[in-house]
């Protein structure tokens, strides 16, 4: 199985740690939602690999998820992306969350995958993910 599409991505403390910069522009008309990298995300045989680079300093930025790492994924507002981290409240989209283990260490990595004037096809990437990790 093969897949790639363009992502926004942010790990869970950097949707906690966001400055009120950051919130606004994700709260302005036309911005891209709230986020700390973007570039592409694929799945491969055995890796969930994203792609790309730090929105503020533009540098290059990878990471690879083994199949065997990932725990849960989520579709949906949890208490760190909340609905009022949107600017629709949630009504046009809803993150995707997966929550992996790393070095006896879980993370939750949010992506909002292929936004467009606010929709994504965080949905059908759900579908997705739910059959490679079968």
């Amino acid at each position: 199985m093969f897949k790639e599409s363009k992502a926004l991505i942010a790990f869970r403390e950097d949707i906690l740690n966001r400055t009120f910069p950051d919130w606004l522009e994700a709260h302005i008309s036309l911005m891209n939602p709230l986020h700390r990298y973007r570039g592409y995300i694929r799945i491969e045989r055995e890796t969930l690999s994203f792609y790309g680079t730090e929105k503020k300093t533009g540098n290059e930025f990878s990471f690879n998820i083994y199949r065997s790492e990932i725990l849960q994924i989520y579709h949906g507002f949890d208490e760190a992306f909340t609905v009022w981290e949107t600017r629709n409240l949630g009504l046009g989209w809803k993150p995707l969350r997966i929550t992996f283990t790393r070095e006896k260490k879980d993370f939750h990595l949010y992506l909002i995958i292929n936004y467009t004037y606010g929709r994504t096809d965080n949905e059908i990437w759900m579908e997705v993910l739910k059959n490679w990790l079968r």
